[in-house]
């Protein structure tokens, strides 16, 4: 009962603007079976990290903001990608601009720019492949 809320909210965020926009032409569900299946490995190793970081006496963080320069080409993929990183634990979108995008992490250890850059080509290739 608990993953309800997160199935719901993540089903309607990526049904939502296809209803009302988006070209079906432009979207791979098989990308989008892996970006999910991606996201739900990385955020249960981020869950836990910050977990640890919780549970620690005298915890001293490192907060790290990124700015991210964005490859996604339509206003859905970087607004999607953006709520992304929002809700992997320790991370936060702070801001867009000229096609950067602004993370804040919690702590310097969650940093991985390699997954950042996974996610944002997975997300490219779910629903941008149309606009090469």
């Amino acid at each position: 009962m608990a993953l309800f809320p997160f199935v719901f909210i993540t089903l309607l965020s990526i049904i939502t603007p296809y209803i009302f926009t988006l070209n079906y032409g432009d979207i791979s569900f098989r990308a989008i079976a892996k970006l999910i299946f991606l996201f739900f490995i990385y955020s249960l190793k981020g869950g836990v990290q910050v977990a640890v970081f919780a549970l620690k006496p005298r915890l001293k963080l490192q907060p790290h903001i990124y700015h991210y320069p964005l490859k996604t080409k339509s206003q859905f993929a970087t607004s999607m990608l953006a709520n992304l990183y929002s809700v992997m634990p320790g991370t936060i979108s702070m801001g867009y601009n000229d096609s950067t995008l602004t993370l804040h992490i919690l702590d310097q250890s969650l940093f991985d720019k390699e997954l950042i850059s996974t996610l944002e080509l997975h997300m490219i290739e779910a629903f941008e492949r149309g606009l090469e």
